[in-house]
């Protein structure tokens, strides 16, 4: 009889260990299904994001070729067109009494059209800026910043501690940092009500490029989101170049951002 409950127990025993081993053995082929469920959901989450950003390249790859080709097409044809009509107007003189009242028409024409000529050069370049191309990114950015200057109420200036690093930029990166920094240099010229304009380039480390733009306007609303399209147009163009950027609230007391460019890329 004492055989026979010991006999129970042991059977009792094994039983138990192995509901015990079963049901660890289900929660760890329940956690190890988890983890591949996840693992594939990360995956897919990463294989999306590169496709979006895919996307996004050539996106913005199309926009700036169809700015390039308007941009060599005013310049070629509407400049060409209006450097031949005031080449009309010049040679052109009329006989008798009408002498005084052309020559006042002539003047005020050409100093027209050489107004509209100026005017055209500055929406090409703002399309397709030939000097990004040719001479780099400080060279494409001084020019810019050239036409903010003759206002005379608003001065900008370049700071560059790393001119071996700004003219070594690939063409993709540094149109992405060019476009970002003209967003940047129209809003505070929309927004800003600023004076000042300072633009640096700076390298902390032999594997960081920091861009540092800031203005001494009134700074960004209190309600500021960064969901404007201003903001995600920076946002994108920067993503693709794999840079961050990091924007410094001071209501008030101007504005500031950071942007971090990996150079390993």
């Amino acid at each position: 009889m004492q055989v026979t409950g010991d006999n129970i127990a042991v059977l009792l025993g094994i039983g138990t260990l192995g509901m015990l081993a079963l049901a660890l053995s289900i929660i760890y082929m329940h956690v190890r299904n988890q983890n591949r469920l996840l693992k594939q959901r990360e995956l897919a989450q990463e294989a999306e994001l590169k496709h979006q950003r895919v996307l996004l390249n050539a996106v913005i790859t199309s926009q700036e070729a169809e700015r390039k080709r308007i941009g060599q097409d005013l310049h070629d044809d509407i400049g060409a067109a209006l450097s031949g009509l005031r080449l009309m107007i010049d040679v052109f003189e009329p006989a008798g009494d009408a002498q005084s009242n052309f020559k006042l028409f002539k003047s005020n024409t050409k100093e027209t059209i050489d107004t509209i000529v100026a005017e055209l050069r500055h929406i090409a370049h703002h399309l397709s800026p030939s000097l990004l191309t040719l001479h780099g990114l400080n060279a494409a950015l001084n020019k810019q910043l050239e036409f903010i200057n003759r206002t005379n109420y608003l001065q900008g200036s370049i700071d560059n501690q790393a001119p071996e690093i700004i003219s070594g930029l690939e063409t993709e990166a540094a149109t992405a940092i060019y476009r970002v920094l003209e967003e940047l240099l129209n809003n505070t010229i929309k927004h800003a009500k600023a004076s000042v304009i300072e633009i640096t380039f700076a390298c902390p480390n032999p594997h960081t490029l920091l861009i540092q733009y800031t203005d001494n306007g009134i700074g960004l609303p209190a309600s500021f989101t960064g969901n404007g399209m201003g903001m995600q147009n920076i946002e994108s163009r920067l993503s693709i170049i794999d840079a961050t950027y990091e924007v410094f609230n001071t209501h008030g007391k101007g504005f500031r951002i950071d942007i971090t460019y990996p150079l390993n890329n």
